[in-house]
């Protein structure tokens, strides 16, 4: 491309001093003789006219700041402080702005028309002539987005049917030239480099093909289309094995299923799937459901009687989690740099209401619950508990993703119950591998906590067991007690209204039991009264109280007057 002798100021200088003057301007501006000048000159070297040149500057600011990340309508209303109904009026420019290949619209059905939910990147042919100072004459567009799963498909089925490593590796450079403005495309070179990875482009490429069309990927087939000479298959095979290879350090690849290169499989990872997919990836993911799911209005509203103490604690969480103050807290930490996330822990004795608590604040507060089974997270094959820590925090973090595009897009709350199982403290690495494994398992859910962006609530009776870089980073440590005399009375009433205020009195005097044991000794009475088909009386009731604690001789210290 020719020089373009006659430019008078650098472009870039230009740009930088046009955008400065608009952003946060709302687009009303004072023009000053600079800006006029820049402006003309931008007009001149882009063939724009003046709100075309506006928005132009706008978007290579935001597309510089961003790292090279599309940017869409509302980031760039957000840019100039101005509203999105603004920017919907500016859809003609920017679409003048397409029909040029300067840039191209992402997820969208036609590259040139602008919908609500458009991105925009840059050609990189017009980035190199604004770099380089010369007048952009771009002879052809870049391919959208969507168009990359087109690219994986047609590598995948390369690969499989050619036997020449050389004829694949040509195909695959030339689908990559061909996409080489493409995010993923970009963002996959940057993590698998250069020539020594080219097989590990074309697995992951492969492997993502799979993924689009729902196919299983077996590690053995994978190898046998994609790694030659055959010699070398075995050395791989073993980097594979033990997850030692790129794909599995990068995190672009895991196991499916773990056992001999012969049975075992592999599938992308949440960050591939991100990084492939992009803002379509909820098209791809599969809506939460399952046993781990507690939806509020499932649950039954129930009264729970506390100390004092822990009555203040429980209603400030509860407040807290209420979304219009939720969503302001997450806004003023994020705007102090802080984490977002907010991470509960509850302990105390058995049957005090700890996970009731917990059942209750999802009621109160209109929020989902994925309830971790800590039984099913430890595994007898070495690696696969820590696969299955990583799935937790995934199915959570894609749980929060579908439940912000609801209606009232609700952040939903993360329960480890009984969780001293898997937060105790760490181990001696020397004693042995389960000892490695469980501290691996504590270091992956510390780093998931430090970047949490919602509700994580654990429940435990043994405190004490707790790792101490657990304890910091919960932001609430509630500790419940057994129930005093006065929450015991409460309890009593609330369960059994027939009961007076004397043997109220008695039964919270005279049993040291916690709800639990409370609400255990209630049911209890309640299927004698539809076996016999009679009330229970206080006699029975008292019965009741001194089998329940076991060890605990109420007879020989009370007497009783009902």
């Amino acid at each position: 491309m020719p020089k373009n002798v006659g430019l008078t100021m650098n472009v870039i200088e230009a740009v930088a001093a046009v955008a400065e003057k608009l952003a946060g301007s709302k687009l009303k501006i004072k023009t000053s003789k600079e800006f006029s000048h820049a402006v003309a000159h931008l007009n001149d070297y882009f063939g724009t006219d003046e709100r075309q040149t506006w928005l132009l500057c706008a978007m290579l600011a935001l597309h510089f700041e961003n790292r090279r990340k599309p940017c869409r309508l509302n980031t760039i209303a957000d840019f100039f402080d101005c509203s999105m109904l603004t920017m919907l009026a500016c859809r003609g420019d920017i679409e003048s702005i397409i029909v040029k290949h300067y840039m191209y619209t992402v997820n969208a059905l036609h590259d040139d028309k602008i919908g609500l939910d458009s991105s925009f990147q840059f050609s990189e042919e017009f980035l190199q002539c604004l770099l380089q100072n010369e007048k952009p004459v771009i002879t052809a567009p870049a391919p959208a987005e969507t168009d990359v799963l087109d690219m994986v498909n047609k590598i995948r089925h390369e690969v499989c049917r050619r036997h020449s490593l050389g004829i694949k590796v040509r195909i695959m450079n030339a689908e990559e030239k061909r996409y080489a403005d493409d995010p993923f495309v970009i963002e996959t070179k940057q993590l698998l480099p250069g020539e020594k990875n080219l097989q590990a482009r074309m697995m992951f490429y492969t492997c993502c093909s799979h993924y689009i069309t729902g196919d299983e990927v077996g590690l053995a087939e994978l190898l046998d289309a994609t790694v030659y000479p055959a010699s070398t298959k075995f050395a791989l095979a073993r980097e594979c094995m033990d997850e030692r290879f790129i794909l599995f350090k990068e995190d672009l690849v895991a196991f499916d299923q773990k056992g001999t290169l012969t049975d075992a499989t592999i599938e992308i990872t949440q960050k591939a799937k991100e990084l492939l997919l992009g803002e379509n990836i909820d098209l791809f993911t599969k809506p939460a459901q399952g046993t781990g799911i507690i939806q509020p209005d499932a649950i039954t509203a129930k009264d729970l009687f506390y100390e004092q103490k822990n009555e203040a604690e429980i209603a400030r969480l509860t407040s807290s989690l209420q979304e219009e103050h939720f969503c302001e807290i997450q806004n003023r930490l994020s705007e102090k740099g802080l984490p977002k996330g907010v991470a509960v822990l509850l302990y105390g004795a058995p049957g005090t209401g700890k996970t009731e608590t917990v059942y209750q604040l999802a009621k109160a507060t209109g929020r989902m619950i994925l309830h971790v089974d800590i039984s099913q997270v430890k595994s007898c094959w070495f690696g696969e508990s820590e696969k299955k820590i990583k799935k937790i925090f995934t199915d959570y973090h894609q749980l929060c993703r579908a439940c912000k595009k609801e209606q009232d897009g609700k952040m939903p709350i993360l329960l480890f119950n009984e969780a001293d199982a898997i937060f105790s403290k760490r181990k001696d690495t020397n004693s042995s591998n389960v000892a490695q494994t469980e501290n691996s398992m504590q270091n992956i859910i510390l780093e998931e906590m430090e970047k949490l962006e919602g509700i994580l609530i654990a429940t435990t009776n043994l405190a004490d067991n707790l790792d101490t870089a657990f304890e910091r980073r919960f932001l609430f440590k509630i500790k419940f007690e057994n129930p005093s005399v006065e929450a015991k009375r409460k309890i009593w009433k609330s369960k059994l209204k027939f009961l007076g205020e004397n043997e109220l009195t008695a039964f919270a005097e005279n049993y040291n039991l916690s709800g639990g044991q409370i609400d255990n000794i209630v049911r209890k009475a309640m299927m004698d009264e539809v076996l016999t088909g009679m009330h229970p009386n206080i006699e029975t009731l008292h019965e009741l109280c001194k089998h329940e604690k076991i060890g605990h001789d109420y007879e020989q210290r009370i007497g009783f007057s009902c």
